[in-house]
Order: structure tokens, then C-alpha cells, then sequence
């Protein structure tokens, strides 16, 4: 992790290279999903959070990877299980003929 200005400008987990591409798997599933359904007016929206209150620390192994997420989130925050939902309101309450593909939605100091 890089802080700069106050802003995390790097992060990278060493033994979480998993859940990362899970991540992008998400991604990619989207995108196939999209191409697949689109056709049929369904609409496929990918909502990729940055830092999210949630329990993901409390289940960390590594006392120096916890060390470092709690610094993250100390330094930039985290966005509310609300503030989510409100985003998936939004989303689905479009016309629908309006696909939103892709949203990422950070806390506004996460680079």
C-alpha cells in the first residue's frame, strides 16, 4: 500500500491472489452475460464496490495484511451496506431499455 496525500494510490494483497480473480471473473461473466441476454432485454449491471463496511476484516488471517486494511480503511474509509443498496435502487430503476454495464462506486479518497 501507497498513501499519498492522503489517498491510497496502490494496493496489493500477497496470498489473496484468488479472490482478486475472482473479481475478475465477475467481470468477464458480466460481459459474456450481457451478450448472451442483451438480445433479449435483459439487463446485466456490475456493480464493483470499493471499500464496503462489512466483516471482511474479522475474517483475516494475516496479522500484517489486517495491520494494513485497517489502515486503508482508516485512511480513506468505507462506503455503508446503505449507500449500496441506494446504487442498486438506482440501477434498477431505469427505463428498461437502459442498461448501466458497469458501476464503480468508492469512497471518494479511494484512488
Amino acid at each position: 500500500m501507497r498513501v499519498s496525500n492522503g489517498r491510497v494510490t496502490s494496493v496489493s494483497f500477497p496470498n489473496y491472489a484468488v479472490y482478486g480473480a475472482t473479481k475478475a471473473a465477475v467481470t468477464c461473466l458480466s460481459q459474456a452475460l450481457r451478450s448472451e441476454f442483451g438480445p433479449r432485454d435483459v439487463r446485466v449491471t456490475s456493480i464493483e464496490p470499493g471499500f464496503v463496511e462489512s466483516e471482511l476484516r474479522t475474517h483475516i488471517g494475516d496479522a500484517e495484511l489486517a495491520r494494513q486494511v485497517e489502515g486503508m480503511l482508516d485512511e480513506v474509509g468505507a462506503l455503508s451496506a446503505e449507500e449500496l443498496a441506494d446504487l442498486v435502487v438506482y440501477v434498477t430503476s431505469r427505463p428498461r431499455r437502459v442498461n448501466l454495464r458497469q458501476i464503480v462506486a468508492l469512497p471518494t479518497r479511494q484512488v
